[in-house]
Parts: structure tokens; C-alpha cells; sequence
């Protein structure tokens, strides 16, 4: 029978296996879910708890491309749990469970003292030394080869010759300096009323900063054909994951000529346009989030938005309704990276808004607020497509 279970709903139990209890469900996204836990009773031992901790840090350093991400992970609570994001394409938190089982019976009081903890120590090291080895060819047994002993290869470049050429391009360009001095004083003191008639004939300016982006002055025409976005105030309230900007948050928004929407970023990220990419960096370009967008044409098919879809990184993006779709990623003790992708028809025509990040893990509600915010954005232009005029 289903039940709830905090934000989990759905929540049944598919295997117990003493103090361990493994359940599936849905989170507040609608994204199917692992969640393991410790039993009641068992959540009251510090060595079970303990055990647990040790194993969820094992599971996090470990993780690679075939392990399913930990989404939560609150061992500190009354009932310490961990939960995986549930895909059948990858790994999830049985292997979580079968290590746990590995290193100490399922019930009753785990072994102390030292003699357990080398054996915990033992279990751990084999383990370790199982992930970082590489796999044997097909139908090939036997004994791990032992790890080449050989020192690293130091490549050491050969002294450069000093350049003969320096010192010649030296004295060329002080030749040439003393000439343009000269021919300057000349010019000037040749010119008929020199500085005193005061009419200056220099041109403006051929170019004007547009939203920090260096552009070419347009006048009305052009500024219609090649319009920068407004951020709009009004676009929906829609959620992937994390929080959205409050009312009061220290934000700077970033709009470029030609793009189909503007968005938010936080006020200490600096951003650099690329085409069709804006790269915005913190920490001094610890933590960066990249948004963008590709044009679809005509109908968008299925076939284009896959291609789009698979150029982002941290895959596979767990699809949701209308033409969404996300990915986070938390193993790398640390970080938090991610991936945004949304399809939408504005009154353009099609196209696909994405967002990325890998930031500090002290900045994750900030990536979920930046994701949030282009997915909002990109759908209010559909919106706007289907109000009339």
C-alpha cells in the first residue's frame, strides 16, 4: 500500500533486509525515487548510523557514469535516510544496500573494536581497489595484474637558443618612433591656428554598450528587426527543482540583441556573451552556470529536440511535461552540477532554451533559481505566441 512519506508520495516498500528498508516513490517533482533507510528501532544504534554515514560517503566518492545521482542524503535526522534518483538504466541505491549488508550483519549489534573496524577497513580497500580497476576482457579470469611500478616519465624541454631577432625589431621600432614623433611636431606646427579655433571634427562614437554587450548604434528600423528581450514579470511560477529568485534577491538581468528571452543570474555573477551562449562565472570562476538557446526549425521534430537534448552535458535528463527536462548531479563531494532543457514556439517560431551548471554546493538553491528562472522566461514567449493582438 502507498503512502507518504515527508515530500515523498507513492512511497511502497520494495525489499527489507533487517534494519534496512528500501522504498520507491515520487518526489515533489514527480521523479521516481530510491529512498533507503534504517528502521526505527535500528536508527537509535550510533555504530548502525555510523555505518550508514561510512557507506553514503563511500557511495559519493565511488559514483561514476552508470550510478544513479543521490539526490538527498540527511543522515543527522531522527530516521537518517538517503534517496536516489530511480532509473533502470542505472545503478541505484541497492548497491548502497549490498554494501552495508557486506560490512556487518543485517540485525542484532554490529561487531567493535578493532578487529571490526579492520574488517570494515579490508571490505572497504577491496572495494576501492574493484572500482579503480579496469575490466577484464570477455572471457578472461584470473588474478588482477599488479600496478606497474615504474616511475612517471618527466618530459623536459631542450634550452631555446636566445633569439637573435629581439634586439633588431627593437631598434626598428625605436627608428620608427623618433620618425612619428617628428612628422608629428611638423603637422602640428604647420596647421594655421593650431589648437584656437576650437571647431572639432571628430566623429562620435560608431559603437554603443547595450546591456554590457558592445553594439552597433541602430536607429529605429534596425532596433525593430534585432530587438534585445525584456524580462518578463509576468511569466508563470513553474518549478524544476530548488526555489525561485525571492522578491528581494540581490539579481542583475541579462538581456542580448537577438536572443528570444532574457533571464536572472545573482548579482556577483559576472556573464560574457558567446553567440548564442552566455557564460556566467562566480567565485572567481569557481562556480559557473552557462544558459543559451538553438533555433528549431519548422515543426521542431522529435529527431531535432534529441540531438539538442544529448549536446547537453550530465546525462540522461529525466524528461517531465511540456518539453522539459533535468538532470543534477551530486556526486563530486562539493559540487553541484546540472543540466535545464526546454522547448518552446514563440511568435519567431521554435526553439530550445538550456541552461547548465557546475557551482559550489553552497550555491545550489542559486542554480535551481537560474534554471527556474530561464525556464520561466522561455515560456512566457509561448505564451505571448498564443495571446492575440
Amino acid at each position: 500500500m502507498s503512502r507518504t512519506v515527508g515530500p515523498y508520495t507513492d512511497v511502497t516498500t520494495a525489499r527489507v533486509e533487517g534494519a534496512y528498508e528500501l522504498c520507491e516513490g515520487l518526489d515533489e517533482n514527480a521523479r521516481p525515487v530510491q529512498i533507503l533507510t534504517l528502521g526505527s528501532t535500528s536508527s537509535k544504534d550510533p555504530a548502525r548510523r555510523g555505518l550508514l554515514s561510512d557507506t553514503v560517503a563511500w557511495a559519493y566518492a565511488t559514483a561514476g557514469p552508470e550510478d544513479a545521482p543521490i539526490l538527498v542524503a540527511d543522515l543527522e535526522a531522527e530516521q537518517p535516510y538517503v534517496v536516489v534518483l530511480r532509473d533502470t538504466r542505472l545503478r541505484g541505491a541497492d548497491r548502497i544496500m549490498d554494501r552495508l549488508l557486506a560490512l556487518g550483519p543485517a540485525t542484532g549489534p554490529l561487531p567493535v573494536g578493532p578487529a571490526a573496524a579492520a574488517q570494515r577497513a579490508a571490505h572497504q580497500l577491496a572495494a576501492a581497489q574493484r572500482s579503480a580497476a579496469p575490466a577484464s576482457p570477455a572471457g578472461v579470469s584470473g588474478p588482477p595484474s599488479p600496478p606497474p611500478m615504474s616511475p612517471p616519465v618527466v618530459m623536459i624541454a631542450p634550452p631555446k637558443r636566445p633569439s637573435q631577432l629581439k634586439p633588431i625589431l627593437i631598434g626598428i621600432g625605436s627608428v620608427v618612433v623618433i620618425l612619428a614623433l617628428v612628422v608629428g611636431a611638423w603637422v602640428l606646427l604647420s596647421s594655421p591656428g593650431g589648437d584656437e579655433s576650437g571647431d572639432s571634427t571628430a566623429e562620435p562614437p560608431d559603437n554603443a554598450a547595450v546591456d554590457d554587450v558592445s553594439q552597433p548604434p541602430a536607429d529605429e528600423a534596425t532596433e525593430a528587426e534585432n530587438p534585445v528581450p525584456q524580462w518578463d514579470q509576468e511569466a508563470s511560477t513553474e518549478r524544476v527543482g530548488g526555489s525561485l529568485f525571492p522578491e528581494d534577491a540581490a539579481t542583475h538581468t541579462i538581456a542580448y540583441r537577438n536572443w528570444p528571452y532574457a533571464f536572472k543570474v545573482p548579482a556577483d555573477y559576472e556573464c560574457a556573451e558567446d553567440g548564442q551562449t552566455a557564460v556566467c562565472t562566480a567565485d572567481d570562476g569557481d562556480s559557473q552556470i552557462t544558459v543559451g538557446w538553438d533555433s528549431c526549425d519548422g515543426e521542431c521534430p522529435r529527431s531535432a529536440r534529441n540531438s539538442m537534448r544529448e549536446a547537453l552535458p550530465y546525462q540522461p535528463l529525466q524528461e517531465m511535461d511540456g518539453g522539459i527536462a533535468v538532470a543534477e548531479r551530486t556526486q563530486v563531494y562539493g559540487r553541484w552540477r546540472g543540466s535545464l532543457s526546454v522547448f518552446v514556439t514563440g511568435a519567431d517560431g521554435a526553439f530550445h532554451a538550456w541552461a547548465t551548471a557546475d557551482i559550489d554546493s553552497d550555491r545550489t538553491d542559486e542554480g535551481w533559481q537560474v534554471f527556474n528562472d530561464v525556464l520561466n522566461q522561455a515560456l512566457a514567449k509561448a505564451a505571448d505566441a498564443k495571446t492575440p493582438d
